[in-house]
């Protein structure tokens, strides 16, 4: 038996909504087996176990994510060191942090070949 959340009525095992308010009903239980069923001992409530039926998943990282990984990181650290000499232009009012951050960032740019 099946209790609806919404308003308390007692509907059948097998009832997909409720028969007074109509609304769906959600439930863990599953009907009772008959005659042992699905594996299951006559008389269980439990549904057959999901996770034996379902196979795991396997996660891999592809070749060359290393690299994106990398230039990615190496690409972060440009904006970091851009944005550092902002926040000190900002703070002492003074370009010649953000012009070294820039030719910091444009360096190390031009060293990597990018």
């Amino acid at each position: 038996m099946i209790i609806c959340t919404s308003c308390g009525t007692k509907n059948p095992d097998d009832a997909r909504s409720c028969e007074k308010c109509g609304r769906k009903l959600q439930s863990r239980w599953a009907a009772p087996a008959q005659n042992g069923q699905n594996g299951n001992p006559e008389g269980s409530l439990l549904p057959e176990p999901v996770w034996q039926i379902i196979e795991p998943i396997v996660h891999g990282i592809e070749e060359g994510s290393d690299q994106l990984v990398k230039a990615c990181a190496e690409t972060w650290a440009y904006a970091l060191i851009l944005i550092a000499g902002a926040g000190v232009y900002i703070t002492f009012e003074d370009w010649r942090y953000l012009a070294g951050a820039v030719a910091l960032a444009a360096v190390l740019a031009w060293a990597r070949g990018i």
